[in-house]
């Protein structure tokens, strides 16, 4: 009988040894920093200790919040529209008003989402 071939063959990945978070490092927190911490960790769907990790090492820490990923869910629908409002245009040759303005739209709810999300990757940083 022959075996299909599986996703699981080949075994476990290997991970590169540089990438082993095998080290600890121990810091003190006041009741009131840690619960910070871990609300933060919380709104953006991050572990503590990776959130510890980005701010230690100065990386931009993700933001993984149901508003964050309903918005970027909005944005794709968005895409959709403007492909099929494009694709309408270039068969039809002729700009229709409702095209016009559904494109200012979907500019501007892109812009209102890319100002949101710039402001919060800021605040993260500080």
């Amino acid at each position: 009988m022959k075996h299909k071939p599986s996703a699981l063959q080949g075994g476990r990945r290997k991970h590169n040894t540089d990438e082993n978070l095998s080290e600890r490092i121990t810091f003190r927190l006041s009741p009131v920093e840690r619960k910070s911490l871990e609300d933060k960790a919380k709104e953006r769907g991050l572990k503590l200790s990776l959130l510890c990790r980005l701010i230690v090492m100065r990386r931009k820490i993700p933001d993984r919040s149901p508003q964050t990923l309903q918005w970027f869910r909005d944005l794709v629908g968005m895409k959709n529209n403007l492909n099929q409002i494009a694709h309408h245009l270039n068969i039809t040759k002729v700009s229709d008003q409702w095209a016009i303005e559904a494109i200012r739209f979907i500019a501007e709810e892109v812009q209102k989402a890319k100002n949101i999300l710039t402001v919060n990757n800021y605040e993260q940083s500080i």
